[in-house]
């Protein structure tokens, strides 16, 4: 229903209602409950039905009946600002209003219940805004981003405690947690809004590399430059066309924050991030990467797996901070990493490789580290076509040459994205890197597997027992991990130092759009009634296969065995001892039948 229509709707429901303020109140909610869109005096409502859930859980009474609260939320509003945000996303104007002493008090009938719902709406808005984002990752773009309908529980559970307590902004902070990297990047916004410094400074003059011994009238414009852009002075040199020591530090902090290869060396890349630097511009970029920062981080425990796409990199995060960090390549502009958030429960060490079928359909005769799967019966065939994707599944044996080399990642998502290695190290070296079909190829694996599974007898001497073995084990993680694929192009330190990255995906623009352009509705999920026990002479309906997921095969016989750090500590293996001392980590002898993703590179 358009946003007009409803609005029609909703003032027919108002005059034709009792007199009463409250008299009015539950009418015109059912009139808005189930609205695509519904707007108030003009003023659009995020969601019809989340309001009418809270006023119902509420008795259908006013809920903004002191001043107190409507100031407490004006004061969130317009502080909002450090968060990226306009007071304008949070009606600020009608906060303004109805916290002017006897506001309230002055309306009555249509008016007042108007402004309650207004009220609520504020606060709604700032609850999702602030906890999800405010927008929608999916509207902005459906092809790349993924995630779930926020949770109409967990606002509903916030806008409560905060109207409940005796401190709404308190209550608020106390629901709603951010990690390190999200506030690094908030305090370079303040520092970014607040910085005039670059206005009028030309660029940078385009020659040859600058890097530590040079000596040029460009290294003086050089070091003035990055003074500015990171907010103190550069130590002051007594030669300034000498490019010394200290310029060379500030030179490779700056490479470091921006995702650049921090050689000390301001070449073409390394002239194009310095001249890219204008207040505004940069402002509006790290709103915008703020914006997408909230889309993922919400309820984040403080051990995770975080992929930094545009900077090429990947984090483990242990008690709230990056204890580990190694390069990776990612997909290329046509083949993009999605960005979305899952969770690893497994790896897969000495993995074979199901070739999707947008590769198989284009290769013709393969090598022996090949094997045809017949898709029909299941087994193994001796010869047949190996182009011919409709008829024949193509599987890759593990060993050296295997395109997901010695051990993948797995966190199973509608995608089949995942983190693995490749046989293929130079492409490392390169400074851009995406490179691969959408999947994360890592750059040290066995030492990220090593870090993720966290147990004495998991140590890279045992892991280099498992895979010189040559067949393939999975091992579930005693505690699994989130996994937050992020796309991000500007990024901070705990100073607030930010560092900007090429947009390798086109990405900012429409976000930039959407961003400042009002939202009229978002995805909310609510909860479903309890579903209807069976009948007990009906057989339950199979579930579908997820889509992009191969079963597994039983003549399959790589996957034979399953490790898992529960089978060494609980002896169901093989007896043997631990990793650390010359032997295997134990075996279990039943492997958990699941389903195997076909993946991309």
């Amino acid at each position: 229903m358009r946003l007009g229509l409803v609005g029609l709707l909703l003032l027919l429901v108002v005059v034709s209602a009792p007199a009463s303020t409250e008299g009015l109140l539950r009418p015109t909610l059912d009139a808005i409950r189930d609205a695509r869109t519904v707007a108030v005096e003009g003023v659009p409502l995020l969601s019809g039905r989340l309001l009418s859930e809270l006023y119902a859980q509420r008795g259908d009474v006013l809920v903004w009946v002191e001043p107190a609260p409507i100031s407490d939320l004006l004061d969130l509003a317009q502080r909002s600002v450090s968060e990226g945000f306009r007071p304008e996303d949070f009606h600020v104007e009608h906060l303004r209003r109805l916290a002017a002493p006897g506001a309230l008090e002055s309306l009555t009938g249509n008016t007042r219940l108007a402004a309650d719902l207004v009220l609520s709406d504020a606060l709604a808005r700032y609850v999702h805004h602030h906890r999800y984002g405010k927008l929608d990752p999916v509207a902005v773009d459906s092809k790349w981003h993924d995630r779930s309908p926020v949770s109409s529980e967990v606002i509903l559970a916030d806008m409560t405690r905060a109207l409940d307590g005796d401190d709404l902004a308190g209550s608020l902070s106390e629901r709603i947690s951010r990690p390190f990297w999200y506030e690094d990047l908030k305090k370079a916004l303040q520092r970014y809004t607040a910085q005039t410094s670059l206005v009028g400074l030309p660029p940078l003059p385009a020659g040859s590399n600058l890097a530590l011994g040079s000596r040029h009238p460009r290294v003086a414009m050089l070091r003035e430059r990055l003074a500015r852009i990171d907010g103190a002075a550069v130590s002051e040199a007594f030669d300034a066309d000498l490019f010394d020591t200290a310029l060379n530090e500030a030179v490779l902090s700056f490479q470091r924050r921006s995702g650049l290869t921090a050689d000390g060396v301001v070449g073409p890349s390394t002239l194009a991030a310095l001249n890219g630097h204008s207040d505004e511009t940069k402002a509006e970029q790290i709103r915008i990467n703020l914006e997408r920062m909230r889309w993922l981080y919400h309820d984040l425990p403080e051990d995770y797996v975080f992929v930094d796409v545009a900077a090429f990199k990947v984090h483990l995060a242990r008690g709230g901070s990056f204890v580990w960090s190694t390069r990776v390549i990612v997909g290329t502009p046509e083949t993009q990493t999605h960005m979305f958030r899952d969770t690893m429960d497994h790896l897969v060490f000495n993995p074979t490789w199901t070739v999707p079928v947008s590769i198989q359909k284009k290769m013709g005769r393969v090598s022996a580290d090949y094997r045809l799967v017949d898709r029909r019966t299941g087994k193994q065939v001796g010869g047949g076509n190996a182009g011919d994707y409709t008829r024949y599944r193509l599987v890759q044996a593990p060993g050296p040459k295997n395109a997901l080399g010695r051990v993948k990642f797995m966190f199973p998502n509608r995608h089949a994205i995942y983190l693995h290695d490749t046989p293929g190290k130079a492409a490392f070296a390169r400074q851009a890197r995406a490179l691969s079909n959408g999947c994360v190829r890592v750059q040290d694996p066995l030492d990220l597997a090593e870090a993720i599974l966290d147990q004495p007898n998991w140590d890279q001497s045992g892991i280099e027992r498992v895979v010189e073995r040559g067949r393939t084990r999975y091992v579930d993680l005693a505690d699994t991990l989130p996994v937050l694929l992020y796309y991000l192009t500007a990024f901070a330190d705990a100073q607030g130092q930010v560092g900007f990255r090429q947009d390798i995906y086109g990405r900012d623009e429409a976000l930039r759009a959407a961003f400042s352009s009002p939202v009229l509705r978002t995805r909310i999920g609510f909860p479903e009634p309890p579903a209807e026990s069976p009948s007990p002479n009906l057989s339950p309906e199979k579930p579908e296969r997820a889509p992009d997921v191969e079963p597994p095969n039983p003549s399959d016989k790589d996957t034979s065995v399953r490790l898992t750090g529960r089978d060494s500590t609980e002896g169901q293996g093989d007896g043997r001892g631990s990793g650390t001392d010359g032997s295997d980590p134990a075996v279990s002898t039943l492997d958990r039948p699941e389903a195997r993703p076909t993946g991309r590179l």
